[in-house]
């Protein structure tokens, strides 16, 4: 018999290494992405909220237009009519453009602002109160 038959070497060195280098760029990857996509739920849910609770007031525009003003939100632009709101929607939401159109179609008004990192499409009704909204990422 042949001497180290049916004995298996370790795998080596290198191999092990490699294998324990994946692993662990993995896990760095996975942990980073799942922080990402935590973070920007957070983020929506926290403008989602916050118009949501704005919206149960019933503010008229000038009060939204005040109330944004005076913390920095800047306004971005204003749709009156269904063809300047397509337009508002395509210059500002891009690829979300069709659900704010949709959203908005309803309403004679859509007033377009900038808040941070996030741009809030506010519907108002004739009697210029606030009716819905949507957000979109910028």
């Amino acid at each position: 018999m042949a001497s180290g038959a049916g004995v298996e070497r370790p795998p080596s060195r290198p191999l092990v290494f490699s294998i324990a280098a994946l692993v662990t760029a993995g896990g760095v990857l996975g942990t980073l992405y799942l922080g990402a996509w935590a973070f920007d739920v957070r983020r929506f849910s926290t403008h989602e909220t916050r118009l949501a609770r704005l919206l149960a007031h019933e503010p008229t525009l000038s009060q939204v237009d005040q109330a944004f003003k005076d913390e920095g939100t800047l306004l971005l632009g204003s749709a009156e009519g269904d063809a300047a709101l397509r337009a508002l929607a395509q210059r500002f939401a891009r690829d979300k453009a069709a659900a704010v159109s949709s959203s908005g179609r309803a309403y004679p008004l859509t007033k377009a602002y900038l808040a941070g990192d996030m741009i809030y499409f506010i519907h108002f009704d004739e009697r210029r109160v606030m009716c819905a909204f949507v957000i979109v990422s910028h």
